[in-house]
């Protein structure tokens, strides 16, 4: 997929999004110490691995996001791969695991579901640039901490440790 040519509203969007980041994550750091976020680990007919690169921050990642409020973790991740790419399980996702994120400021901890049966109809938005397959050992040199993570383990040149 191509990126997107968005319309000048949406990269001023984007840009302020990026240019207050880091009042975003000191504010996290002092009102939300602890913080729970839900990955999608989609997985095509050929065994690639669907990661996304986000407007706001550079590289690849799982696609996935916070857990809201009295939002379960399970209902987060279906949420946000609706939201982000357009996958909607047709299965029920499965709990590949739970990792601390060390690099987050705050105490952020992610529940990373494997999803192998889905329906897919991404949308364009403001959150993402970007997304594709990738096999897991040809993943792109700028992708993010946990999917080289995940892919490292499943190549058996990593010991699972539980972090991101």
């Amino acid at each position: 997929m191509k990126a997107v040519t968005r319309p000048l509203h949406h990269r001023l969007a984007i840009q302020a999004a990026r240019t207050l980041r880091p009042v975003q994550r000191l504010w996290w750091r002092i009102r939300r110490p602890t913080v729970m976020g839900a990955c999608g680990l989609v997985v095509n007919a050929v065994g690639e691995w669907l990661l996304v690169r986000h407007t706001y921050m550079d590289g690849w990642h799982f696609p996935g996001g916070g857990v809201k409020t009295r939002e379960s973790v399970l209902a987060a991740v279906q949420r946000e791969l609706r939201e982000e790419v357009g996958v909607v399980a047709t299965a029920l996702p499965v709990l590949a695991g739970v990792y601390t994120n060390p690099a987050d400021p705050r105490s952020s901890h992610v529940a990373l579901y494997r999803i192998d049966a889905y329906t897919m109809d991404p949308k364009p938005n403001l959150e993402i640039a970007e997304w594709r397959f990738f096999a897991p050992d040809a993943l792109p040199a700028d992708v993010g901490r946990g999917p080289r993570h995940r892919a490292a383990e499943l190549a058996g040149t990593r010991v699972p440790d539980g972090v991101w």
